[in-house]
């Protein structure tokens, strides 16, 4: 049974003040709202919905695989070339990186995650957040479909934020359309569990053309 203080770990670091820079990603979201693709609760609820059809093969895939003990340099080569969006590819690795130093420091350091930060510093890896954050889950010890949940919760907790700020839109709506998505938060994480190798990088094409606009876009307030 996972202890009290596993599960502060996880929160922890699923936490939108957990400093690693998360919050300063939209992932491709910002463009959505820009094009005026997103401007109600109907179609953030329909963007979210959307995002957790594939995120067990993205987010959650590549963290359930890194946990489960599977190869760390393949499952970080093909996680890297799926990335296509230079920025989606460039956030992960600085929010890694920063998770890294924040290991350094905490008086309980995770083993896995110092040998993953390892390759990446002899450059067999390139280092990617649902990595180590797998790496750190299981560590911590706290069960895989929990650590999972958490972490798809933090990512749609995420997703709604920055629109409700972007659009805007109400913190009421915003908390709704959050909880309506428990649920398929809950069956993502589940579905994560038997994501293979090969399955890694399945996405939504419109995500990904979104995030290559981004790049280009002539204000922004999210680095991706």
């Amino acid at each position: 049974m996972m202890s009290n203080i596993s599960l502060l770990k996880i929160l922890q670091i699923c936490d939108s003040l957990f400093p690693v820079g998360s919050f300063t990603l939209s992932n491709g979201l910002e463009t959505y709202v820009q094009k005026n693709i997103i401007t109600s609760p109907q179609h953030l609820q329909e963007y979210l919905n959307s995002y957790l059809c594939i995120m067990p093969y993205n987010e959650l895939g590549a963290a359930a695989l890194s946990y489960s003990g599977y190869d760390i340099q393949r499952l970080d080569e093909v996680y890297n070339a799926c990335k296509a969006p230079m920025e989606i590819r460039e956030g992960s690795h600085k929010t890694a990186s920063r998770f890294f130093r924040v290991n350094e420091k905490t008086a309980e350091k995770s083993p896995r995650l110092d040998e993953y930060r390892q390759l990446v510093a002899s450059g067999k890896c390139r280092g990617h957040q649902p990595i180590a954050y797998g790496l750190f889950m299981r560590d911590t010890g706290i069960e895989l479909v929990q650590a999972l949940t958490v972490y798809g919760y933090s990512v749609s907790s995420a997703i709604v934020t920055n629109c409700v700020k972007l659009v805007p839109l109400s913190q009421l709506e915003g908390q709704r359309i959050l909880s309506e998505s428990f649920e398929k938060i809950s069956s993502a994480a589940n579905k994560a569990l038997s994501v293979t190798i090969g399955e890694i990088g399945i996405s939504g094409a419109g995500f990904d053309l979104r995030a290559m606009e981004h790049e280009h876009i002539y204000s922004r307030q999210y680095m991706s």
